[in-house]
């Protein structure tokens, strides 16, 4: 039985002896009443109540330490969890912040190639150009220089 079921039962049948329905009607001179061994059975009785409602106290305060004490380790736990959380959060925004910065670079490379690539191809494009040009230039002279070297043949009358 609980100790605390047990000691309502002792105060009511202590109650019911002395003649009062609660606590407000117990008086000094209800009290004289009872007779030594009925008032010593009583004593008897409140000191084992008291010792086990103690008991019962020592068990529930060094529950709620242990309690506590998980309760504290959680708490660290927690914080700890908190910590490294935001630390991965600030992680993952300069990963952001440095991948952003990969693709921004990429992109001015691209720029930068395609603008060789442009020169490149307009330099390679003038120099056939030009290179044709003085074929021809040089082919137009040599074709020339041909027509006037040769005499003109003529028929022998």
């Amino acid at each position: 039985m609980d100790g605390t079921v047990k000691s309502e039962k002792w105060l009511n049948s202590r109650l019911q002896m002395l003649g009062c329905s609660s606590v407000k009607e117990v008086t000094l001179n209800k009290c004289k009443v009872p007779v030594k061994e009925e008032l010593a059975s009583s004593l008897h009785a409140a000191l084992s109540i008291i010792y086990q409602l103690n008991n019962q106290i020592r068990r529930i305060t060094e529950e709620s330490e242990e309690l506590q004490e998980k309760l504290d380790e959680s708490l660290e736990a927690s914080v700890s969890v908190n910590q490294a959380s935001s630390e991965t959060l600030v992680l993952q925004k300069k990963l952001l912040d440095s991948q952003e910065t990969v693709v921004r670079l990429q992109g001015e490379l691209l720029k930068c190639k395609d603008e060789q690539l442009r020169a490149v191809t307009s330099s390679v494009k003038s120099s056939v150009q030009e290179t044709v040009k003085e074929e021809f230039r040089s082919y137009s002279q040599v074709v020339k220089s041909g027509q006037q070297e040769q005499t003109p043949v003529t028929p022998a009358n």
